[in-house]
This record gives structure tokens, sequence and C-alpha cells, in this order.
């Protein structure tokens, strides 16, 4: 099976797709597309693809059958909906768009055209985060008591001003949350079987920004757990991203995307605490590792082949972004928000 990739995008998060693609078997790049040309042009060079010149090429190109929105955030509900209508499965970069209103019509839209849609969570597809989700499957923390999510990072004032959307409230719909958080947020989430409430304060501390550079929230999980969600891009030095899990046998700590420590009731820890393997964006984006997309994007292409939902599909994307959105809404009204 070879299915047709059109990357939308031509930005540092569209060099890590294209990296993960050309070791993806199934996977045939046939283009990119970008809203400047001439940057467009110069990543199909460096990657040694071909550029389309108007997004109306990419749609009518009938080799293409799935669309890859590496656009800004804010563009992904409406170029995926284009996409959706052109009979091309869609897979966008997180957020799946920057409010539940535009998310939810991309979502419909491409169950109405029936195509699959993905969202691009990677961290579910480390090994640890698949061994740790199935160890709480198998209840080895018995009742969870806390779940906490820590991204303490450091973006200068360079990385925002490189890009004039980064940290808008139009385009990017937020900040350190909603772009750099997001992904520990998510992980969260699916570890401890999705959020009940929060009550959240967001704050613009050091950076020239719309959105909010420092963020924490208290958290209620469905399953009755508590929990605390800290993100910031104004953070010295850096920290890896950590998701603390404490039950009543036990407790699993993950630490940039791997098991720092598994101290649980009959169980030794040499056998799972892991040395460092996957490089992630601390500061300032350094080189991400691709291998994590790449097991996304295999699992997405079997979802195709077998005409299922792929694991993280729109619903599923949606849930992180939920959560953000309400917890920015927490901030502004001084109230706990439920979720749905």
């Amino acid at each position: 099976m070879s299915i047709g990739v059109a990357i939308l995008g031509a930005g540092l998060v569209a060099n890590v797709h294209v990296s993960a693609l050309k070791e993806v078997s199934a996977a045939n790049i046939c283009g990119v597309w970008g809203r400047t040309e001439s940057s467009a042009r110069a990543f199909a060079d460096r990657h040694g693809i071909a550029c389309y010149s108007q997004f109306a090429d990419v749609l009518a190109d009938p080799s293409v059958d799935v669309v890859v929105n590496c656009l800004p955030s804010g563009n992904h509900a409406e170029f995926g909906i284009a996409a959706a209508a052109a009979k091309k499965h869609v897979i966008v970069e997180k957020p799946i768009d920057i409010t539940s209103e535009r998310a939810n019509e991309l979502i419909a839209a491409c169950r109405n055209q029936g195509v699959k849609l993905a969202v691009i969570f990677q961290n579910r597809f480390t090994p640890a985060a698949c061994q740790v989700k199935q160890a709480l499957k198998a209840g080895v923390l018995g009742k969870l008591l806390l779940g906490d999510a820590y991204v303490k990072w450091y973006r200068s004032a360079e990385y925002y001003q490189a890009n004039a959307w980064r940290g808008t409230l139009a385009i990017e719909g937020g900040g350190a949350l909603i772009n750099q958080a997001i992904h520990t947020i998510d992980l969260l989430q699916w570890l401890m079987g999705g959020v009940k409430s929060v009550v959240g304060m967001v704050r613009t501390t050091t950076h020239s920004i719309e959105g909010e550079d420092l963020g924490v929230a208290m958290v209620e999980f469905a399953n009755g757990a508590l929990g605390v969600i800290e993100g910031s891009t104004a953070i010295l030095p850096s920290y890896k991203e950590r998701i603390e899990l404490h039950g009543q046998k036990g407790t699993i700590i993950l630490e940039g995307g791997n098991i720092r420590e598994w101290k649980v009731e009959g169980m030794d820890e040499a056998d799972y605490v892991q040395p460092e393997k996957v490089s992630y964006g601390v500061t300032n984006s350094p080189a991400i590792s691709y291998v994590n997309h790449k097991a996304q994007y295999e699992e997405i292409f079997a979802a195709i082949g077998q005409d299922r939902e792929p694991l993280v599909n729109g619903e599923e994307g949606l849930k992180a972004l939920e959560i953000i959105l309400a917890i920015y809404n927490s901030s502004k009204t001084g109230e706990r928000v439920k979720l749905r």
C-alpha cells in the first residue's frame, strides 16, 4: 500500500514530519505547499520533494491521499475542511485548532466526507508512555490519587519574533499552554482518564506577547483524582517536561519522554527506569526527534488501510484543547470550569 502525502506549511515542525515520513514505507511524499512560495520552494529543495504553487493544486492532485496540516494553529480547521471536501484524509498538527467551534467543524466535515482525521500527539506513542498506559490499565498503581504535569521551558524573545503568529491570540490562540505544554497535558489526561473540571490562572510575565508565558491549574479528573498542571516558556534554566502519577500502590514518573521513577509495590524499579533516548524541545526548539512521529504515522496509515478510526482521531485530539480553553476561561472568570 502506498499513500500519497502532501504537506501544508514549510516551518520547523514540517521538517520533522518530512523526516518521519521518509522512513515510513507506506508514505509517498507528493510535495509541499506554503503560503510564502519562496519559503516553500526552499523547503522543497532542501528535502528533495516537489512544491505546489497553489493550495488548489494540492486538492486537485489525484495522487494525494492525505493532507498533513503544519500551518499555524489558527489555520488548521480552515484548510483541513477544504482538504476533506476534496476527499483527502486529514492529519493536523496539535492543536486541532484554537477554538472548540472550529475543531468541531473540522471533525464534522471529515465525518461527513467519509475521510479520516488524525491529530498529532506523538508523545502518546513513546515506548514509555505506552508501557505506563498498559500498567495503569492493569491497575498496578491501584486507585489513582494524583496526576501532575509540569512543562517548565524557556523561549527567548527571538523565538517569538521569528514568526509573527507565535504568542498571538488570533492565530496561536494563546501561549505556553496551547503551544508548548499541550503535548504533556494531552498525555496526562490520556493516562489519568480524562478531566472533569479545572481552576486555572495564566499570566504574561516575561515576553511581549498576547498569550501567556505562565499558566497553572488545579485539576479534578473524571475518576475523582486530583492534580496540577504547570506550563511556562519563561523558566530559566529549562527543565524536561515531567508527569507524576501517584496511586495507592505507588508512584510512576515520566520525564523527558522516559520513565524516571517506578516505585510500585511488588515491582523492581530497575526493570522499568529508562536511559535518555529522545530529544525534546526544551529551550528554543532545538532539534526534535521524529521517531515518535514515525510511530504515529504508521498507526494512522494502518487505520486508513483498515478503514478504522486512528487512535488519536478528532475527538481524542479535541480533549487537550478543551482542557486548555477551560483553564483560560477559569483564569478570566476566577471560577471553576467544568468540562463536558
